[in-house]
């Protein structure tokens, strides 16, 4: 068996800083869950040259979250049509069109984020279709996006019986998510976010050990044309629907995501949150409890 040393293995494919910096952290964590084969040799990690290997470095979500400014998506362990059917039954659903078909990248593709509805997409990839992925924004985020996934994610997990992930980037406290398995809360204290200092091999790493992909892509909307979900090679998609979600009144965000992430630093220095990391398991709690209260109302999802 041959063996490559991490930096070998992260950066064969001669891909950007950021998609190998995150290999590197990524590579280590798998092998401590078991995912990959390594070994120590002369006080360095070397991971398994193998089809284990190979099969898992086309997971992932850094095409997708690469060079974003914001990002809101909710993963549910399903094949897609047991998914479609299940979120088409929520209130918060105002339209639906299964199995239209996904285009190209365009440069000239714009988006018009409207306070009151989100454009998007379910999406199943060819090469896992255990998973079913909904995109709810890409390169713009609102407060409220985090809050309508994690209720989503809840709500689908109860219903169907399984794991669900809700995961975002407001482009201020960095990415986050939070579990959920059967409707419940499932790791409180999990990975949060990425940064120099943070854990990005464990968020990052939560999608290649559960055998989630989601490639870059992008939601155009706006004037007379029809919603579209743009992928860089559309033929890796096996099913796209699309769902217009109407924004819950009361998780409504008021004005521009500027204006929010000034009202999270004010509210911080406020409180005086000690830390980064405190600030961020207050808010994943806040997030939490909001979509905790639509579960409870009944009136989105």
């Amino acid at each position: 068996m041959k063996y490559l040393s991490i930096d070998e293995a992260s950066g064969r494919d001669k891909v950007e800083d950021f998609f190998a910096n995150v290999k590197e952290q990524v590579i280590p964590y798998l092998i401590e869950r078991g995912v990959l084969s390594g070994r120590t040799e002369n006080g360095t990690t070397l991971v398994a040259d193998d089809a284990a290997l190979a099969r898992v470095m086309r997971l992932g979500i850094e095409s997708f979250v690469y060079g974003q400014d914001g990002w809101s998506f909710m993963a549910v362990r399903a094949p897609i049509g047991a998914v479609s059917a299940a979120l088409a039954r929520r209130p918060g659903v105002k339209e639906h069109r299964p199995d239209v078909r996904p285009a190209a990248m365009s440069p000239d593709a714009g988006i018009e984020g409207g306070s009151d509805q989100r454009h998007t997409f379910l999406i199943s990839m060819r090469q896992v279709p255990d998973w079913s992925v909904l995109v709810q924004t890409v390169h713009w985020f609102h407060n409220c996006d985090a809050v309508m996934t994690t209720a989503l994610a809840a709500a689908l997990s109860r219903e169907l019986k399984t794991l669900a992930v809700a995961a975002w980037d407001d482009d201020f406290s960095g990415s986050s998510m939070i579990i959920c398995e059967n409707g419940e809360r499932a790791s409180p204290d999990g990975p949060a976010e990425e940064g120099e200092d943070d854990d990005a091999g464990g968020f990052y790493g939560f999608f290649y050990e559960r055998g989630i992909h989601l490639p870059e892509c992008f939601i155009s909307a706006g004037g007379e044309s029809q919603p579209t979900m743009h992928v860089r090679e559309p033929g890796e998609v096996a099913r796209a629907d699309y769902f217009r979600l109407a924004v819950p009144a009361e998780v409504e965000s008021p004005g521009p995501h500027a204006l929010e992430k000034l009202a999270m630093m004010a509210e911080a220095i406020e409180e005086e949150i000690p830390d980064e990391e405190a600030f961020v398991r207050q808010m994943r709690g806040g997030i939490w409890n909001r979509a905790k209260a639509l579960l409870d109302a009944r009136t989105f999802c």
